[in-house]
């Protein structure tokens, strides 16, 4: 028998927990907004510069040169959850560079609100005012603005117009803010306003007084009144624009704050100096037609009497907009009667059903570009349109809209998974609140949302590990399962009782038995014919957790927050495993067998089980607290089986941390500028990439995390790498300045040659790699022309052939891996050894290694590897 001894290593590893921090490259799986757009607010100081705000999603502004938006609200975590949500921006027109954002999102629970100013267009904020009391920014009134103003002239003050506090001011750029006295404090304040050409000293504020609602101060803000003769409507003030020349402010009012509710509206313009008031309404609503009021509002920067409005709660067939070229004496017809929506680039938006397509609704934000009337957008309550095209509003012409949304995330995932990689296998399936789910084969691409059912919010979405193909779903008042990976669903024949709703689903390993624990239910239901019948699970009453072991088809673990409970026979019955557990959330990794990891949310840190769930441990004393724990492909070289990814609360520090080790080192991967507001639902790793890590928000959608030394520019669509090595190619080998006749300039993706390096980075079927200016490069004449590894024209099932053995997916063609992100087939090699084994070894006590090792020993039973620190068999493939 052999025996191993850590002299034979040459050297003793000792294992201290300990946290480094490692870089990564953070994005997000591309979606496309999906919430509700509260305001988009162009500075007029500065040509292009624009900002958008959401309720619950942070803040973002736009890059003109990339066509892109760039989060800037991040920097709150989930231990600031409530301040997520943007209530304000306040934008400095004589300073564009400065900008300020009042966080806060609900009056009714979290903390208090706090204002945060940055003096680099929000890449970093250098100043926080923790407010003594709350903001609303997902409240009703959301989409009224803007409450932040900054004095054009000294504009180091700044007003903030609170929702029950009254009036504040920092004369500070920020730092600090006081009440303003003698001001009313029993009204909301949904806008301030300052008074174009009174150098800062008239400044104008909308409250909720629906009587006379508008205040103006022409003093600097020493004292304020109503303005006299305003009309006695009894409507909310939604948004004021003043007219390029200063003549005229525009003021938008419905009978409720919004978003909902409006069944009635006015638009008033009004005359300055002497502060007359015009009611210029495009038109009004019916008892007979439809009800509705304004909102929107915006002026044009170059041409006086341009001015577009917005509808409020106008639901068949859409919201409108109108445009006057006149200050509002004559108007358009409605935009939206004439407009043509492009979604092809984000097919969802017409929620699964083509004829269902609408402009939008929920236009509380309204944009046109002070340098070009052209440029016009709008938010709804899922996206931004933009145009450029607008003009030919002005004679009842067609304009031409497409969402503006890249870079731009707001939903709120409930749940992801990551399957491994296979034929017709997607890359990411997401369930996530009002757009209920979506199937993707690439995380970079849009796709239509799931149908067949249309779920409002889609809860839980999970597939079988051994046929992941196999998947179920469930959402608002149904459940489906999907043969073909997700991309085509259909519902369960019958519910487990009615009205059931929502909740958690899962599948046996092998897909044969559905279990779902809908919202409101004191116990799991099983289904072996998908929804025909449905069995209560009363031996696992309570249980608000199934999870699926992660290799064992049958083996079914339940988990009711206290108590541990295993299935055998796929989750039909169970019986109780382990007691006295803390609450939390408990995950299986994929591919091993009796695994089980807690997330502890109150205490107990992060726990794992080996044996099926009868003992735990906690992995590190460092981690207090955790909220979801997740894993991944293992890294290259560990002995560990996967990566393990937690979001949780380490030595203090609420972050995203990963452990190559099972437990033993952490590493953190985000830092204090990526935080993504909460993001405690779920974590996983990508079985097929080293590294990437994705993270459910609850407003920033799906957050993935790349190793960059893994990656390189992971997030592109570009080619990516496995390796973290590098290696110099041999000096035998010239390659002329220039490299024009290189193999990458030939094939689908093109890259183009390498110029400068002859360094080789990675190596594929294609040829040898380098990196020139953050890109891929080719190096050479490619493996086609015996540069490479791979014979000439040598195919596996019509694809190329691995350079390894190492299998990721077997079907009825064969055996497939994967290498530089494309499918190869394995080779023959791979299964052919004496006796039908893998390896010389098989027959005795010892297993074959899963991969190619370093020899430590040869004997009779041929060459002998360490994995796990226990001898292996070297497998024949590895000894060609």
């Amino acid at each position: 028998m052999k025996t191993l001894a850590l002299t034979l290593l040459g050297l003793i590893t000792l294992c201290i927990p300990a946290c480094f921090s490692v870089e990564y490259n953070w994005y997000n799986t591309n979606i496309g907004g999906g919430g509700f757009v509260t305001n988009l607010i162009y500075n007029p100081a500065e040509e292009g510069l624009l900002y958008l705000r959401t309720d619950m999603g942070g803040s973002y502004r736009y890059d003109q040169a990339n066509k892109s938006w760039i989060p800037i609200q991040d920097v709150f975590s989930g231990s600031e959850w409530w301040l997520f949500g943007c209530e304000s921006i306040g934008i400095d027109t004589k300073e564009p560079n400065r900008v300020y954002i009042a966080a806060g999102t609900y009056m009714s629970y979290g903390e208090n609100g706090a204002i945060i100013s940055s003096d680099d267009y929000g890449k970093t904020w250098k100043h926080r005012w923790d407010a003594p009391f709350h903001f609303g920014a997902n409240d009703d009134g959301r989409g009224r603005g803007e409450r932040l103003a900054v004095n054009p002239v000294d504009n180091n003050i700044i007003y903030f117009g609170t929702r029950k506090s009254g009036l504040y001011k920092s004369s500070n750029y920020g730092e600090s803010f006081e009440q303003v006295k003698g001001f009313p404090t029993n009204h909301d304040i949904p806008f301030i306003l300052f008074v174009p050409g009174s150098k800062g000293k008239t400044i104008i504020v909308a409250t909720d007084d629906t009587k006379a609602p508008l205040y103006i101060s022409n003093d600097g803000g020493s004292s304020f009144k109503q303005i006299s003769g305003q009309p006695n409507i009894g409507y909310y003030p939604q948004h004021g624009a003043f007219s390029a020349d200063g003549k005229y402010l525009y003021v938008t009012y419905a009978n409720s704050i919004g978003p909902n509710g409006a069944t009635q509206g006015d638009v008033y313009r009004i005359s300055l100096p002497d502060y007359k008031f015009k009611e210029v309404t495009p038109v009004h609503g019916s008892y007979e037609t439809q009800q509705f009021g304004y909102t929107g509002v915006q002026t044009s920067g170059t041409n006086p009497g341009v001015v577009i409005v917005s509808t409020l709660n106008l639901w068949w067939p859409s919201d409108e907009l109108y445009m006057s070229s006149d200050y509002g004496e004559t108007w358009s017809e409605g935009v939206a009667s004439h407009a043509e929506l492009d979604i092809s680039e984000y097919p969802w938006l017409d929620f699964g059903k083509a004829d269902n397509l609408k402009f939008g609704w929920w236009i509380a934000a309204l944009a046109m570009d002070p340098f070009n009337d052209n440029n016009v957008s709008y938010g709804t309550g899922a996206t931004v349109y933009t145009t450029t095209d607008f003009t030919n509003a002005k004679k009842n012409a067609v304009t031409h809209w497409a969402p503006n949304v890249r870079g731009f995330e707001e939903t709120a995932i409930n749940d992801i998974e990551a399957p491994p990689a296979g034929p017709g296998i997607p890359q990411l399936l997401t369930a996530l609140g009002d757009l209920g789910g979506f199937t993707q084969d690439d995380i970079h691409e849009t796709v239509e949302m799931w149908v067949n059912p249309t779920y409002t919010t889609g809860n839980s979405v999970e597939y079988a590990v051994s046929n992941p193909k196999i998947v179920v779903s469930c959402g608002t008042d149904n459940a489906a399962y999907s043969t073909d990976g997700g991309h085509s669903w259909t519902p369960m024949k019958s519910l487990p009782y009615e009205k059931a709703t929502g909740g958690h689903i899962t599948i046996s390993g092998d897909g044969k038995v559905v279990t779902w624990i809908p919202n409101q239910s004191q116990k799991p239901y099983y289904t072996t014919n998908y929804g025909a019948s449905w069995t209560a699970v009363n031996s696992c009453n309570n249980c608000i957790q199934i999870r699926p072991d992660g290799k064992n088809p049958t083996l079914m673990y339940g988990y009711d927050h206290q108590d541990l409970y295993i299935s055998e026979d796929g989750g039909k019955t169970y019986k109780k495993q382990a007691s006295n557990m803390s609450s939390g959330q408990l995950m299986s990794p994929y591919e091993v067998e009796g695994h089980l990891w807690l997330a502890c949310t109150y205490w107990g840190g992060v726990q794992i089980s080996t044996d099926k769930g009868k003992t735990f441990k906690e992995v590190d004393p460092k981690f207090k607290t955790a909220d979801s724990v997740g894993f991944g492909k293992a890294a290259p070289g560990s002995s560990a089986p996967y990566t393990v990814y937690v979001v949780g609360k380490y030595d203090g520090y609420y972050g995203v941390y990963r452990s190559t080790d099972l437990g033993s080192t952490w590493e953190l991967l985000n830092d204090d500028s990526h935080q993504w507001g909460v993001y405690n639902s779920k974590v996983i790793g990508d079985p097929n990439i080293f590294g990437r890590v994705y993270v459910a928000t609850n407003g920033r959608g799906v957050i993935v995390g790349d190793d960059t030394s893994v990656t390189g520019n992971g997030g592109s669509k570009t080619k990516t790498s496995s390796k973290t090595t590098t290696t110099k190619r041999p000096s035998s080998t010239s390659i002329s300045n220039g490299n024009e006749n290189c193999f990458s300039e030939k094939i689908e993706p093109y890259y183009p040659c390498c110029k400068t390096t002859t360094e080789i980075v990675s190596t594929d079927n294609s040829g040898d790699w380098g990196i020139e200016n953050d890109e891929w490069c080719g190096i050479g004449n490619g493996n086609s022309n015996g540069n490479g590894n791979e014979p000439e024209n040598e195919s596996c099932y019509g694809y190329p052939c691995c350079s390894n053995c190492e299998l990721t997916y077997q079907d009825e063609t064969g055996k497939w891996g994967v290498e530089g992100e494309e499918w190869c087939g394995l080779r023959d090699i791979c299964d052919s050894s004496p006796g039908d084994t893998r390896c010389p070894g098989e027959g005795t006590e010892y297993k074959c290694c899963s991969s190619c090792l370093d020899v430590y020993e040869e004997d009779e039973n041929g060459p002998w590897a360490i994995e796990d620190e226990q001898w292996c068999s070297l497998p024949y493939y590895c000894q060609n």
